[in-house]
């Protein structure tokens, strides 16, 4: 029996709806189970700069407190610092975080050369940068149903005497938000 057939059988009767139902109702039972990832910055460096656009790659490190692998197949970010928005990224990256695991990552953002200009006169005569990281992570979709998302944020500190030696040091402990 052609498959299309079989799933206009099942659909006709009640039970098959039925089960198909509560199929749907077990993976979102399953999905809201899930406690949220934790994320971290743990490295910031510059790339590259044009005219109107600065790049940065960020390293992200992101622990999964749940019993199950979480498949991740994009993100998005963004980065204030001293509680102004420097820069904004997206990813498509698709990845795993293990079981009681962590995941490190990279993705690049951008900011405008104005938002930098900023950032810059803001920082005059400071030794240390407060930051924030936010967004989400989307997760594949778990048995092909729905969509679900994570939002995550993190704040802690960096020491601009540090930054300069090249060893960049986040004052941010896992667990602190």
């Amino acid at each position: 029996m052609p498959k299309i057939a079989l799933i206009r059988k099942i659909l006709a009767s009640r039970l098959g709806v039925l089960a198909l139902l509560s199929l749907a109702l077990m993976a979102c039972a399953t999905l809201s189970n899930y406690e949220r990832p934790r994320v971290y910055l743990t490295d910031f460096q510059f790339r590259e700069a044009s005219m109107l656009a600065q790049n940065f790659l960020l390293r992200l490190r992101i622990d999964n407190p749940n019993d199950a692998a979480l498949s991740i197949n994009g993100m998005e970010v963004s980065l204030n610092l001293n509680g102004h928005p420097l820069a904004q990224g997206l990813s498509n990256q698709s990845f795993s975080v293990p079981r009681f695991g962590s995941a490190e990552v990279e993705m690049q953002v951008t900011t405008t050369f104005i938002n930098l200009v900023q950032q810059m006169l803001s920082l005059q005569g400071q030794r240390v940068l407060n930051y924030e990281i936010a967004g989400q992570l989307h997760l594949a979709r778990a048995l092909g149903f729905g969509r679900r998302v994570f939002p995550f944020q993190e704040k802690g500190v960096l020491d601009l005497k540090t930054m300069g030696n090249r060893d960049i040091s986040f004052n941010s402990s896992p667990g602190r938000r």
